[in-house]
This record gives C-alpha cells, sequence and structure tokens, in this order.
C-alpha cells in the first residue's frame, strides 16, 4: 500500500511542477551612437604587462539601465552597472568570460580627447605564452543584455604575453564561420526570478529566421525551445537547483552547425 501511496504522491508533485516558460521580449533601449569605436593591444600582445585596450563611444560603464521596458520588472540587475562583455577563445576550445568595470576607464591624468572614454583591461588566461588568442568585446546593459547591433562589439586576435611567429589562419576561419556568443544566463539567482538569456550572434551571412539559421536551447539537456528572432529571451519557472543552458546554432537545413569556438554553454544556480 506505501509504494503505492508514494508513487501517487510523485505523480501528483510532478502535475504540480510548473513547466519552463521561453518567452521572447522587446530588447532594451539604448543609445544610437553606442558603440566600441576601437579595439587594440599594443604591440599585438595582451598579458600582466600589456592591457588589451577598447575606446567607447556614447556607452557609460558602471551604470543603471535608464527606464527599463516592462518586460525586465523582476528580473535580476547587475549591481555594478553596465560592462564590456570580453570573451577569450584559444585552441582547442579554450574559453574565458570577463567584465570590463568603471575602475579600468580612463583616469583623472588621462581626461583628455585622446584618452576620453577608453577602458584597459588586462587579460590573465590559463595558456602558454605565445598562444594566439580571439578576444571578443560587446557592450551590456545593467541587466546583462547584450546591445545587438554591430557597432557594438570588436574581436582582435592577439598574442598571449609574447610576440608569436604561429599562424591565425584557423582562429580567422572561425571568426568567419557562422556561430554563437554565449552571454546570458550567469551566475546565481533566486528561486521564481526570472532569468534572462541572451546570445549573440557572430561570422559572415547568418541571419536568423523561419526560414533562416535558428537556435536551439537546451536546458539540463532538455530541448526548450527553437528561437527564430535575435532578441533577448525570459526563462520562467525554473526549479531551485543548478542548471545547465546551452545554445546550438542550425542551420537552414536543419543541421547542427559546427561550433568554430567550442561548445556555448553554461551552469546556473537558483536558490530556493
Amino acid at each position: 500500500m506505501y509504494p503505492i501511496m508514494i508513487s501517487a504522491l510523485l505523480v501528483m508533485v510532478g502535475l504540480c511542477a510548473e513547466k519552463i516558460e521561453v518567452i521572447k521580449i522587446s530588447s532594451s533601449p539604448y543609445n544610437d551612437n553606442a558603440m566600441i569605436r576601437k579595439a587594440y593591444s599594443e604591440n599585438g600582445i595582451v598579458g600582466d604587462k600589456s592591457p588589451h585596450v577598447l575606446q567607447v563611444t556614447e556607452f557609460p560603464v558602471g551604470v543603471s539601465l535608464p527606464n527599463p521596458p516592462e518586460s525586465l520588472k523582476g528580473m535580476r540587475e547587475n549591481g555594478s552597472g553596465s560592462t564590456i562583455l570580453i570573451w577569450a577563445y584559444g585552441e582547442n576550445y579554450y574559453q574565458k568570460r570577463m567584465n570590463v568595470t568603471i575602475e579600468e576607464g580612463t583616469s583623472f591624468w588621462e581626461d583628455r580627447a585622446y584618452f576620453k572614454d577608453r577602458y584597459r583591461k588586462y587579460i590573465d588566461l590559463d595558456l602558454p605564452p605565445g598562444e594566439k588568442v580571439i578576444l571578443t568585446a560587446i557592450l551590456v546593459n545593467g541587466y546583462g543584455e547584450s546591445l545587438k547591433t554591430p557597432k557594438a562589439t570588436k574581436t582582435v586576435i592577439v598574442d598571449y604575453k609574447k610576440r608569436s611567429d604561429r599562424d591565425d589562419k584557423k582562429l580567422k576561419e572561425a571568426l568567419s564561420a557562422p556561430h554563437l556568443i554565449y552571454n546570458e544566463p550567469y551566475g546565481n539567482f533566486q528561486k521564481n526570478q526570472p532569468v534572462l538569456l541572451d546570445f549573440y550572434l557572430g561570422g559572415k551571412d547568418i541571419d536568423i529566421g523561419v526560414d533562416a539559421y535558428k537556435v536551439e536551447l537546451y536546458i539540463d539537456g532538455n530541448k526548450e525551445e527553437v528561437l527564430t528572432e535575435w532578441a533577448p529571451y525570459k526563462i520562467k519557472n525554473l526549479p531551485p537547483g543548478v542548471h545547465e543552458f546551452q545554445i546550438v546554432l542550425i542551420d537552414p537545413k536543419g543541421n547542427r552547425v559546427p561550433e568554430p569556438l567550442g561548445p556555448q554553454k553554461n551552469k546556473i544556480r537558483v536558490s530556493d
């Protein structure tokens, strides 16, 4: 009798569990002049002595999003405000995520036209000196949402810590091939708090649509949704625990596109 009762209770719990929802929301407003004007490193090298430099226009780092849309109500806001997301990609699918903070911006002594709105990020990677690295920078608002415009991103290929004579042909091919860049969700969330899903499109001739490329969203290995618009999405009803998110690019013929920068996935935690 008891096993039957337990089974019935488990069924009832399963029926009461809310289904995960994936809801497209409108992109947040942003300054049309916001852009990463330049991205460079001295002598093409980054490391503990050679920073990656980003010259930004009309996009202050470290501020809250003014007049956020209703669709963001209840969602997590970054306490440190807007940022510049930097993804470092190396050989053998090496990936590392970094954020630029307001402390890494123009100093008082450099507050002149030439140095205005420049940010220096020192790049620390678990790679041997001389490795070729892709650095992709993207403007991100205080809710973690990327600005979805070509002006909001810059990508360069650099050497890590010392000059290298190695060929970067494979990395250039990876950048020109259609691919995705994972952005959100990232970090920790509260139970019943909507979770932002956000990604960036990369490569030539990539366009998302019903009859074009599509993005499959997997949560904990289960395909939850096929996305046909490049937009932010709101994820609701994630139960407490650790969850793995993965986005996969599908070509117009329905085939999974090779991932030149490696799998685009991440684990988050939802607190009870």
